[in-house]
């Protein structure tokens, strides 16, 4: 039985990681479920005894992703106490996360353009970063450490909005820039948050 579960277990992650590699190379609406059953090596009926559909199989990506990476970022961001240290923590690793990992360009965007069940249950995963990054903000203007007429609300917004538009630039084969790209949009932000702090370290 432990065999059976473990074979199972493997066949579909090695379903999710085709699908994936198919969404970043043609698109979500260029893949086929006959695309994802040729490069998984499966027939259909393998592919729904796991998925109900292609939406199905897409919001499973997602969540792999959510669970290996926002999670465990979402979770050491808040155990950094001090506001100023957990702003510069998630900049830098959100940062990091972006550019380390191209298939968030076609999951958070994609997602974007979804209305169903499957939307709202990752959009109420990925408030959670947003939430906690406007409560890191309006933690550092409340102690006058920052002068900005934005709200944190929006100051969160603009911020997230920011860095995930580097999905659309970056070139994720030039790995050796990620360092230096978070470290400037560290400075960025702090810069654009009117920080009152003279040094700042941002590495």
């Amino acid at each position: 039985m432990a065999a059976e579960r473990k074979k199972s277990i493997q066949k579909k992650e090695a379903i999710l990681d085709a699908a994936m590699q198919l969404f970043l190379e043609k698109g979500y609406n260029a893949t086929s479920t006959n695309d994802v059953c040729r490069k998984a090596y499966i027939n259909k009926p393998s592919l729904y005894n796991f998925f109900e559909n292609k939406r199905n199989l897409f919001f499973a990506c997602h969540i792999k992703s959510i669970n290996s990476q926002l999670l465990p970022y979402l979770e050491r961001a808040s155990s950094v106490s001090d506001p100023e240290e957990r702003l510069v923590f998630m900049v830098r690793e959100f940062t990091r996360m972006i550019c380390e990992s191209p298939e968030l360009k076609v999951l958070i965007h994609e997602t974007m353009s979804m209305t169903d069940d499957y939307f709202w249950e990752i959009r109420s995963i990925w408030k959670k970063h947003f939430e906690l990054l406007k409560s890191t903000i309006s933690e550092l203007r409340d102690k006058g450490l920052i002068k900005t007429s934005l709200s944190p609300s929006r100051a969160a917004l603009f911020l997230i909005g920011m860095i995930t538009w580097i999905t659309f630039w970056f070139d994720y084969t030039r790995a050796d820039e990620i360092d230096a790209i978070a470290g400037s949009a560290v400075e960025f932000v702090f810069k654009g948050l009117s920080y009152k702090r003279k040094k700042l370290n941002v590495v």
